[in-house]
């Protein structure tokens, strides 16, 4: 019993596995393409100037913010002194 268990199972799998290698040859080959490399010239020159007009723009408005903040300090100080 153990036996035709066994061999019934073996009959199976080998017949799966030729069924399995017969599809895969019937199936059309696949053609591998080496990827596209697409080229990128970078103007070093152009970032530099980019990357520094924006941190003068960002100064400049740090500048005018800290300016402000301090006049409103200062207007806060002078207020609170005359109170006194």
């Amino acid at each position: 019993m153990v036996t035709r268990t066994l061999s019934t199972a073996s009959a199976a799998l080998l017949s799966v596995g030729l069924l399995a290698q017969h599809a895969t040859g019937s199936e059309a080959p696949v053609a591998h393409k080496t990827p596209v490399i697409a080229e990128f010239k970078v103007d070093v020159e152009a970032i530099r100037k980019d990357v520094d007009a924006y941190v003068r723009e960002l100064n400049e408005q740090m500048r005018k913010d800290l300016n402000r903040e301090l006049s409103k300090t200062a207007l806060a100080s002078n207020e609170l002194r005359s109170r006194l």
